[in-house]
């Protein structure tokens, strides 16, 4: 099965599920492993 990615929007097989929070809401996302990565890193700062 093929996803799009929520944030660089390229198609991908593996995706991993992520909660993002904006503001007062919250919402699952999408995200290639490239793009994993790099959230992952700024989350670490």
């Amino acid at each position: 099965m093929e996803y799009t990615c929520y944030y660089c929007e390229h198609k991908t097989d593996k995706v991993h599920h992520v909660t993002l929070y904006e503001k007062d809401r919250e919402h699952d996302e999408l995200l290639c492993p490239e793009c994993y990565s790099e959230w992952l890193a700024s989350l670490k700062g």
